[in-house]
């Protein structure tokens, strides 16, 4: 008997297991060898057959080309990339494109036309020498007093990068209707003054931040700065340093912030009035060496980045571990965390979850100062009366940059959205910021949020989703809002405690009682699981009875620690207060030979 063929398939998530490659790049690859067919055929059609009929297959194609680029520029500006020098051959291909439709219909005119054309093939290859000089032309201090700061561009890079297309679509419609060739050269000559005016930004730019990095240490000297926050990562500042730049603030100290990307720079110059410095300077020392001056005492540290250990090497300094959110997640307790003088953490047991997972951190290393971001939390202990209407708040996390870290329930959450939904229930959707950033991701928070739009229309119900939820409120707003919460292990776990409301934890990595031992916060938690088995009775729990409400609330202390509201910020301030008291600025010619391992030793 013979075997069953398997059956075929042409749909994308066929191609993309067979290639073994996510369908959205199966798509690209699919778009981007449309569009070089479309444009090449296209001009060649146009260039050879320009007194023929077959013409206007070759400007078709030419057309669809055009609407395929700009369907790729609009994909990637979605995505948060820089178009700058992005595409160069499909571009230039589709301004010869734009050429040979334009002699066809005005032959007369090939030296303005020409002209247009080598103007806008020029602009689009000068792009990359714009862009390195931008690269180079990064800030070095924002808010630093007597020192230069580098101006931001006039406009929008990405707009570069769109003239030349804008210039082609114009060159379209000109050509059509048989405009004079000079008119599309003044068109080009307008859209390359963006060019010209990004070049002449980034010389100077690239001049003052020269400049402000060589007084950059004179002027962090005589600014005097207690302490720096510092941040490695890419990605993330505004959640992970916003939730604790405001409380550094409150110390009324002078305080500094060195992040390792120049990218950052703008958006955390949003979220303090502190100084923010990217390191620019390198010698035999690292790259920091000219931003720690002699006043500074103390670093923290909100982001678990291997780059930590440049400002590790300066042993005369506190260093502190923060974190931006206390969870069961395995980056809560990794053991590079040995390596830092202090470990703030919310309440016991953070401390308990290092030993329980091997990692050994000394005793007066740790400091319970409690989590001052619950301070706008409000409690609510008492149980809401069986009838009354509930809204609950739905806050998967992301998927992390590995699967050994992925800890989300968005591929689960259009079940989980729709069995809330089926129990009456209102909903605030609020998935992690990082969503975004991918776009299967991004699909999936989209369809969630569809489904909430179209269950109001139907309904009534006010849903409260997309920028309402994400940007006019933030978590606390959420927290306050709703009833109950669904979520996975995250931090926002651990917050939520403070409302006293009930809460469910979705198991992605173990199930059942290995997730319970994995993850003590579900121990309080009503836990469903992966195959969804326990949701019908995890969200009758968090709608009604509530029988864990007891036992989480004497979690709650165990993990936040006693204070609550206005008094949370409390234990976080008198400790960095101790710690700036208790370090007196040194010599810092002696960081100059130490090593991270030195340091532990």
């Amino acid at each position: 008997m013979e075997s069953p063929k398997p059956a075929r398939t042409t749909s994308i998530g066929a191609w993309s297991a067979f290639a073994g490659a996510q369908q959205s790049r199966v798509v690209d690859l699919i778009v981007s060898n449309l569009f070089n067919f479309c444009v090449v055929i296209g001009a060649v059609v146009m260039f050879a057959a320009a007194d023929s009929p077959v013409f206007w297959l070759g400007a078709a194609l030419g057309v669809a080309s055009m609407i395929i680029l700009g369907w790729l520029l609009r994909r990637d500006m979605s995505r948060g990339r820089p178009l700058l020098a992005t595409y160069p051959a499909p571009r230039l291909i589709v301004v010869i494109a734009v050429a040979a439709a334009y002699l066809a219909r005005r032959p007369d005119d090939a030296v303005w036309i020409w002209a247009a054309t080598g103007l806008a093939i020029l602009a689009i290859l000068s792009e990359p020498t714009v862009r390195l000089l931008m690269s180079k032309a990064t800030p070095v201090a924002v808010h630093l007093p007597g020192l230069p700061e580098v101006p931001r561009p006039p406009f929008d890079p990405t707009f570069v990068a769109l003239a030349p297309f804008a210039e082609a679509a114009v060159g379209v419609v000109l050509a059509a209707v048989g405009a004079p060739g000079w008119c599309y050269l003044v068109i080009v000559i307008l859209g390359t003054m963006s060019v010209l005016i990004m070049s002449a930004y980034a010389i100077r730019a690239l001049m003052i931040s020269r400049s402000s990095s060589i007084g950059v240490r004179k002027a962090l000297q005589e600014y005097q700065p207690e302490f720096v926050v510092y941040y490695a990562a890419h990605n993330g500042a505004r959640y992970q340093l916003g939730m604790w730049l405001p409380f550094f603030e409150r110390l009324n100290r002078r305080f500094i912030v060195i992040t390792r990307h120049a990218h950052t720079v703008p958006e955390i110059a949003e979220l303090t009035s502190a100084p923010v410095l990217l390191p620019k300077l390198k010698s035999a020392h690292g790259r920091l060496w000219h931003l720690v001056v002699d006043s500074l005492k103390a670093a923290f540290y909100v982001q678990n980045h291997t780059a930590n250990v440049d400002m590790l090497r300066f042993p005369r300094l506190t260093h502190v571990w923060l974190n931006h959110g206390d969870s069961d997640k395995a980056a809560n307790y990794s053991a590079r965390h040995s390596t830092f003088d202090k470990v703030f953490v919310s309440g016991q047991q953070g401390v308990d979850r290092y030993a329980a997972h091997g990692v050994r951190i000394r005793p007066e290393q740790f400091a319970i100062v409690g989590r001052p971001q619950i301070e706008r939390i409000a409690t609510r202990d008492e149980p809401l009366p069986p009838d009354a209407p509930r809204t609950v708040l739905y806050a998967p996390t992301w998927h992390g940059g590995k699967p050994n870290t992925n800890y989300s329930s968005l591929p689960l959450g259009t079940q989980i959205v729709d069995a809330l939904l089926a129990r009456g229930a209102t909903v605030i959707f609020r998935p992690h910021p990082q969503t975004y950033r991918d776009p299967q991701q991004t699909g999936l928070a989209q369809d969630i949020q569809r489904r909430l739009n179209a269950d109001h229309k139907a309904t009534g119900r006010q849903h409260v989703f997309g920028r309402a939820a994400e940007t006019e409120w933030d978590i606390p707003d959420c927290f306050n809002h709703c009833d109950a919460l669904v979520t996975d292990v995250s931090s926002v776990a651990s917050d939520f405690l403070a409302t006293g409301k009930p809460m469910a934890m979705v198991a992605i990595q173990q199930k059942g009682a290995a997730f319970r031992q994995a993850i003590p916060m579900a121990r309080v938690a009503y836990v469903i699981e992966p195959d969804l088995s326990t949701l019908p009775a995890a969200l009758d729990e968090v709608l009604g009875p509530d029988s864990l409400a007891s036992a989480r609330r004497d979690y709650r202390r165990y993990c936040l620690g006693d204070a609550l509201g206005a008094e949370a910020p409390n234990g976080f301030l008198r400790e960095v207060e101790r710690i700036l008291a208790s370090a007196p600025p040194r010599d810092s010619s002696s960081d100059t030979t130490s090593t991270p391992k030195q340091r532990t030793a």
